[in-house]
């Protein structure tokens, strides 16, 4: 009878164990899942410890066990309730729907941690077929829409050469200048004291507009907002408008005053390709000077010929030549004709990285030209700059422009 009940209590914690990793697998967000994990995770481990202390039978397997169980009900709930406090203040995703009870209650990252570091899920449902290798894909040759205005962010420490690289690209082409002083409404929102917070930023954003005089003629467009950085910046033209950005900084203004324990970082540069869906320039430390050499880094994207196009028809360099790096077994053809048409030089070097990374040799390049951005979306990550991704001394431009919707270009 004894060995009989005590199958039965490892049975039914079994059953439950199952249900628990069956959750945990299936249960589509992090919050579903922990209550699995604890929860059923919990009943089925006492169930099998209690069964097992059936079957032993003596005192001291009765009361270790029965401190096992203890100690299980009181660390497990407190384990799950950091872990789903972590998630919460992370951004996870919510998949049930309904009202928001820990709304203002909690401070909340606005985008998934997967989404802030660039992470790419990958589709269980719906596994993809690799191509052949030996088969080049197609690449685009329609061509992006001609540049008629530039817009350019003013972050304080970082205006004079944005200013003066946008004026210049502007003049070339004679498109419509206009400067951008945002304030990241976030940065206030979390904040120790948001009223200070958001005195000492207007005072640090005044001062880089006072800066900003002596660069842009009276004819450019100055425009202030306070809010969402990469809602203001969003853009839907592909080729008509050109984005100019710093290599680092934010529209906090690099003004400190976060609230402790809070996760959200002013750390969204990379992530403005990505809103804006056209050409967006990093200033570089070194601005051409004569004949440039331009970087081509090839990922296979089929958008990036038209891009390289584009940059050479607004001249926002004066090309000399371009290199091209590409893997091996690539379509090249495309960007070799441009070469070809525009009457400049044209090398291909093999990539010997994965990535957007060019060989070492290349990081003195005028500018590197890529059709994704460096992943992950962070300025720094461990102590290295996102350029260094890219070359160890790359000190030039960036053109960046991501894939538009659909995966082919306008």
């Amino acid at each position: 009878m004894i060995a009989l009940l005590s199958i039965l209590f490892k049975l039914a914690g079994v059953i439950f164990l199952c249900i628990a990793a069956l959750g945990v697998m299936r249960l589509p967000d992090p919050f579903q899942r922990m209550h699995a994990a604890t929860k059923a995770g919990t009943l089925g481990a006492g169930l099998v410890i209690i069964g097992s202390v059936i079957a032993h039978g003596a005192l001291d397997a009765t009361i270790m066990g029965l401190f096992t169980v203890i100690f299980l009900l009181l660390t497990v709930p407190v384990a799950g309730h950091l872990l789903g406090r972590a998630a919460y203040v992370s951004g996870a995703r919510l998949a049930l729907s309904g009202e928001d009870a820990l709304d203002g209650v909690l401070e909340r990252s606005s985008l998934p941690l997967d989404e802030r570091l660039g992470w790419l899920p990958t589709s269980v449902d719906t596994p993809k077929t690799p191509e052949p290798k030996s088969v080049a894909p197609q690449r685009s040759r329609a061509s992006l829409q001609r540049l008629e205005a530039v817009r350019f962010a003013v972050i304080d420490g970082n205006v004079d050469l944005v200013a003066q690289r946008a004026s210049a690209v502007a003049k070339q082409n004679e498109a419509k200048l206009s400067a951008h002083v945002l304030i990241d409404g976030h940065a206030i929102d979390t904040a120790e004291d948001p009223a200070q917070m958001r005195r000492l930023i207007r005072d640090r954003a005044s001062k880089a507009v006072n800066t900003l005089k002596g660069f842009i003629g009276v004819d450019a467009v100055l425009n202030y907002s306070e809010g969402d950085p990469e809602r203001l910046l969003a853009c839907d033209g592909l080729g008509e408008e050109l984005l100019v950005l710093p290599c680092e900084g934010w529209f906090h203004h690099q003004v400190e005053g976060r609230r402790s324990l809070t996760t959200w970082e002013p750390d969204g540069l990379l992530r403005l390709p990505a809103v804006h869906r056209g050409p967006v320039l990093f200033a570089g430390k070194h601005p051409a000077q004569g004949s440039a050499k331009i970087v081509v880094r090839d990922c296979g994207e089929s958008h990036l010929p038209a891009l390289v196009e584009w940059a050479l028809m607004a001249q926002l360099w004066p090309v000399d030549s371009l290199v091209h790096v590409a893997d091996r077994g690539a379509d090249t053809s495309a960007v070799e004709d441009i070469a070809r048409n525009f009457r400049v030089g044209y090398r291909l070097v093999e990539a010997t990285a994965e990535g957007c990374a060019v060989p070492d040799d290349l990081g003195d390049a005028d500018a590197v030209i890529l059709g994704a951005t460096p992943r992950p979306l962070r300025t720094n990550w461990f102590g290295a700059h996102w350029r260094s991704r890219i070359a160890p001394d790359m000190g030039g431009d960036v053109l960046i422009m991501e894939a538009p919707e659909g995966g082919a270009s306008a």
